[in-house]
């Protein structure tokens, strides 16, 4: 991916993600003489004169990696860092001809996404990294509701048919909720899913895959709680602002919709929503009134995803369209 400082204003660049059936993504390491050189990157390229950006990204993916770009989909809420002389956006490759190889003497690489965080990225890139991590469904348990046989049935149906993240957010004493979200945490593994649990960050400390930080937590913490994942909830500019400068991983803002739960709350609206999540490189799922057919206006709003709880778990998950 050639970056430059020309004076006329930013250069148009494309970079791709291409996963393989394991989910692993393609990265490729900056060769000597080149700027950045050692560091790695998405493989990509400027945008040519009289070029669209997908007949950027089909010549630059033929001449990088040898490959014919089949179809390919534009990502908006992939948003990279401010680099100097540089417009990049992202695209998706969703289907290709060919074995990928470094045909610029370049070294490439599959990783899966969890380990990305751990190769030298060029700077731009690196917001990318977090946004690879997470699925683009958040879901919120309902127990307490179903029953415990009734919601992991339904829970493991949707688990093996979409990727999932999903918060365990239950009214429970520890003694019961942190056994439940190991419980949870071992039948989400074999499909890839995670969970996180929300509520004090110190008594949840190493439980499951994470927490979750609700909006009390969040306005006194001094720094990013530990733990593989650190989720908060936030409904202004201001609790966005203050969970992207402790450190975490992902937010959840609301209500993007009014709902029945909450009927008295003034909606966002997806442009005020997309004004706010723009604030912000971490990624932001979209909460309230929400429902798995709202994903893709999500993402094109800047959301990583949808997050939600009622009537997920009573009805059968549609597969995804994209």
């Amino acid at each position: 991916m050639c970056a430059s400082t020309g004076l006329t204003g930013p250069k148009p660049v494309v970079a791709a993600i291409i996963r393989d059936q394991a989910g692993r993504v393609l990265v490729a390491r900056r060769p000597e003489g080149k700027a950045g050189a050692g560091l790695w990157e998405f493989p990509g390229g400027k945008v040519g004169p009289g070029e669209s950006q997908g007949e950027a990204l089909a010549r630059e993916m033929r001449e990088e990696l040898g490959i014919t770009v089949g179809a390919s989909t534009i990502l908006p809420h992939y948003r990279a860092a401010a680099a100097p002389g540089i417009d990049l956006a992202f695209w998706r490759v969703d289907a290709y001809d060919g074995v990928p190889r470094g045909c610029e003497g370049q070294e490439i690489q599959w990783c899966l996404p969890e380990r990305l965080p751990a190769l030298p990225f060029l700077p731009a890139d690196r917001p990318i990294l977090a946004r690879l991590r997470l699925p683009s469904l958040y879901l919120i348990s309902d127990v307490d509701t179903l029953g415990e046989a009734l919601f992991e049935e339904r829970l493991a149906r949707i688990a093996a048919r979409d990727p999932i993240l999903l918060q365990l957010r239950e009214p429970w004493p520890l003694s019961r909720l942190r056994p439940y979200a190991e419980h949870l945490r071992a039948l989400l593994a074999p499909h890839g899913g995670r969970c996180v649990v929300n509520g004090d960050p110190e008594a949840l400390a190493g439980c499951a895959d994470g927490i979750h930080l609700p909006g009390a937590w969040l306005a006194r913490l001094p720094a990013r709680p530990a733990g593989p994942l650190v989720g908060a909830s936030c409904h202004n500019a201001e609790e966005l602002g203050r969970a992207a400068a402790i450190g975490c991983d992902f937010a959840v803002l609301s209500p993007v919709k009014r709902t029945t739960s909450h009927p008295d709350a003034l909606p966002l609206g997806w442009a005020r929503f997309q004004e706010l999540a723009a604030g912000v490189l971490m990624p932001v799922y979209a909460l309230g009134g929400m429902t798995l057919a709202d994903r893709a206006c999500a993402e094109t709003h800047l959301a990583q995803g949808v997050a939600l709880r009622s009537g997920v778990f009573g009805k059968d998950l549609e597969p995804r369209s994209s």
